[in-house]
C-alpha cells in the first residue's frame, strides 16, 4: 500500500486517542464506496485503545447479516469489547449505482429493518430461522454468541417517515442531522418512542469572538463546493440533505449559534452550532428539550474541539438533570483519513 497505510493508522490512533482521553463514547466511522472498510478500522480502534466504542456504519448492501455478526461476536471474543451499529440505508446514487443496487428509498429502509432484525437474533446466540421479503435464513447460529453486557447499542440513521418507521419498528434509536433548534421542540417536531439523535459540528471557546474566528478560518466560503453540494443533492437520494439546503438562515447573524456555511459548501455533511460555551449550551438545552439524547460530533480537527464541545454539553447537562435523562454524545471518525 505504500505510505499511505501509515498515515491511515496513525490518523485513527491520533482521533481515537483524542476521543478517549477527552471521555467520550466512542466516534462514528463512516462509510461509503470511496472509504476502507469500517469494521476494519474499528478493529485497528480497538487494538490501539483502552475503552473506544467505535460506532460503526453498515450498509446491507456491503456484507451478510451473519458476516457482520460474526465479526461484532469476533470483536468481542477477541478484544473484549464492542462495537455499536449505525444502520445505514445508502443515500450516494452514485454508490448504490456501483453496486447494482436499484431498490428505491422505502424499499432500502425495508430490507433495512429486516437485516438488522437478523443480525439482533444471531447476536443473542437463539438458532435463527427467517422469511422475509429480502432475507430468509434457516437454522443459522452463531457459535459464539456475544456476551450480554457487550452487547451493541444500534442506530437506525436517516430522517425520512421511512427510517422513522424502520426505528420504531426496530426499537432503536434513530440518527439525522439536525434543523434549528427551534424546529425540534412543539408539537410539530419529530418524536421517536425509542429516542433520537442528531449529527452535529461544535466549535465552542470561552469567547464567542474566538469562537467564530475558528469557524470562518476552517470554513470559509467556496462557490466551488458549494456548487459540488447542489449537484449532490440534486444527485441524491436522501431527504436530510434537501432539508437541510431548505433552512432560510442567514449564514451569521446576532445571537445565532446555528451554522450552515460547513454544509453549503460542501466542507462536511452537518451543521454546526458556534458560540461560546453558554451559547452553545442554551442551543443544546433546546435539543434535550426537543428529545434528542444523543450527540454524535463531527471530525475532530484538534484536541481543544472535544473538550470544549464537552464544556458545552456538561453545562447543557447540567440544566437537564432535574428531568432525570442525561445525553450520549459521540464523536465522528472518517475512516478515510
Amino acid at each position: 500500500m505504500g505510505h499511505d497505510e501509515q498515515q491511515h493508522l496513525r490518523r485513527l490512533r491520533e482521533i481515537a486517542g483524542w476521543v478517549e482521553d477527552a471521555g467520550y463514547r466512542g466516534a462514528l466511522i463512516y462509510s461509503d464506496n470511496t472509504s476502507i472498510d469500517p469494521l476494519m478500522a474499528a478493529h485497528a480502534a480497538i487494538a490501539n485503545t483502552d475503552s473506544f466504542v467505535p460506532l460503526v456504519a453498515i450498509q446491507p448492501i456491503d456484507l451478510s447479516p451473519f458476516a457482520l455478526a460474526r465479526a461484532v461476536s469476533s470483536l468481542a471474543h477477541l478484544y473484549g469489547r464492542r462495537i455499536d451499529i449505525n444502520f445505514v440505508s445508502g443515500g450516494f446514487s452514485r454508490d448504490l449505482a456501483a453496486q447494482g443496487d436499484t431498490a428505491s428509498h422505502d424499499a432500502r429502509y425495508g430490507r433495512l429493518t429486516e437485516y438488522a432484525t437478523v443480525v439482533r437474533e444471531l447476536l443473542t446466540g437463539g438458532m435463527v430461522n427467517f422469511a422475509g421479503e429480502y432475507y430468509n435464513f434457516r437454522r443459522a447460529r452463531l457459535s459464539a454468541p456475544v456476551p450480554p453486557d457487550l452487547f451493541p447499542t444500534s442506530y437506525v440513521s436517516g430522517s425520512s417517515p421511512a427510517c422513522l418507521r424502520a426505528g420504531e419498528e426496530l426499537g432503536v434509536t434513530q440518527l439525522s442531522f439536525p434543523l434549528p433548534p427551534q424546529e425540534h421542540v412543539g408539537p410539530d417536531a419529530p418524536k421517536s418512542r425509542f429516542g433520537r439523535g442528531i449529527s452535529v459540528g461544535i466549535i465552542a471557546r470561552e469567547d464567542s469572538a474566538e469562537a467564530w474566528r475558528i469557524a470562518h478560518q476552517r470554513f470559509p466560503a467556496d462557490p466551488e463546493g458549494a456548487t459540488r453540494m447542489k449537484l449532490l443533492i440534486s444527485a441524491g437520494t436522501s431527504s436530510w440533505q434537501p432539508q437541510l439546503a431548505s433552512v432560510s438562515l442567514p449564514d451569521q447573524a446576532p445571537g445565532q449559534t446555528y451554522w450552515l456555511v460547513p454544509f453549503r459548501y460542501h466542507h462536511t455533511f452537518c451543521p454546526y452550532l458556534v458560540g461560546d460555551y453558554d451559547e452553545v449550551a442554551q442551543a443544546l438545552t433546546t435539543y434535550l428539550n426537543g428529545g434528542i439524547r444523543t450527540f454524535v460530533l463531527d471530525i475532530p480537527t484538534e484536541p481543544e474541539d472535544l473538550w470544549s464541545a464537552r464544556i458545552a454539553i456538561e453545562r447543557a447537562v447540567a440544566a437537564m438533570d432535574a428531568a432525570g435523562s442525561r445525553p450520549h454524545a459521540t464523536a465522528g471518525m472518517d475512516d478515510n483519513t
